[in-house]
């Protein structure tokens, strides 16, 4: 997407700049950064109350054996088990990674793995008409006397960028706000810097979508159109990845989707988990230059 331009970096800040502005004031980032707290939400009451469902049943038990003490430690030990048990499930019995999931707190690790399960439809459903938009209604005529089209789209882009970002930011907050509130001798200081550690994560996988969605929207030109296209190539996206954890043939094709790279920010290997980031950045950068080979030539 290369311009000979000098002007090409300072008018793709110049309109991402207005396009975050203007996303700021209607409801597409209002309905993501809703939406997103909303999963954010539920899954850290339903952490909560199943530690309370769990601290009630010691109680239960302590009252009939009579001893709470030892009721308390034998349901510590089946919680330790049973945790243990899950992030083998999810490490599809990797033990180092594994042990290495082991060390973010559980409430972090449950909306970090929420977070990355919902955030591709999220996006796919609200940042579809990145570039569509502006062709249906005809205001990209207008951007298109005064800079060029990569400029346009590399400013829309980074528009999104940061609006995911941030949202990714703010998702952060009710963790914190219902551990606190919720949980006795909840980790404040542990949880915040967990969530810090995870926030990048969920910020590159963004990212990593937010290509294949440019992509599909400028490969049309209604918004209704972008949007069907970008789920439909998310969802194949995502079955190639699923298929090829037992297809070795598979494999090469997951390499070309952001969920193949979704479980590598985990590894416990930083070299796999940079190499996770900068597939991201490139999936970012590749799904989007390809869409402007179509785009670059199309009528407007």
């Amino acid at each position: 997407m290369a311009d000979p331009s000098p002007t090409f970096l300072r008018d793709a800040l110049l309109i991402a700049g207005f396009d975050l502005r203007e996303s700021m004031r209607t409801r597409r980032a209002l309905v993501l950064a809703l939406l997103y707290l909303l999963v954010s939400a539920v899954s850290s009451y339903g952490y909560v109350q199943a530690i309370n469902f769990a601290e009630n049943t010691v109680g239960t038990m302590g009252a009939v054996a009579g001893d709470a003490e030892a009721a308390s430690a034998a349901m510590d030990m089946a919680q330790n088990e049973g945790y243990r048990a899950l992030l083998m499930l999810v490490a599809a019995g990797d033990v180092g990674m594994a042990n290495y999931l082991a060390t973010y707190p559980p409430m972090v690790l449950i909306f970090a793995y929420l977070s990355l399960g919902f955030l591709p439809w999220l996006i796919a459903m609200t940042s579809y008409d990145l570039v569509a938009g502006d062709l249906h209604l005809r205001t990209i005529r207008f951007v298109a006397l005064r800079t060029t089209r990569g400029a346009f789209v590399v400013g829309k882009l980074f528009s999104q960028l940061a609006l995911v970002a941030a949202i990714a930011a703010l998702g952060t907050f009710p963790v914190l706000i219902i551990g606190a509130a919720y949980l006795r001798g909840f980790d404040f200081v542990g949880n915040f810097v967990a969530l810090v550690q995870v926030w990048p994560i969920l910020a590159l996988f963004a990212f990593a979508i937010l290509g294949p969605v440019a992509l599909a929207s400028q490969l049309v030109k209604g918004p209704g159109a972008a949007r069907a296209l970008a789920i439909v190539l998310l969802f194949g996206m995502w079955l190639v990845s699923v298929i090829a954890l037992g297809i070795d043939d598979a494999r090469p094709f997951s390499l070309l989707t952001p969920f193949h790279y979704k479980f590598w920010f985990f590894d416990p290997d930083l070299k796999d988990r940079l190499l996770a980031a900068l597939a991201c950045v490139a999936m970012c950068g590749g799904y989007t230059w390809l869409g402007f080979q179509i785009f670059r030539r199309r009528d407007l």
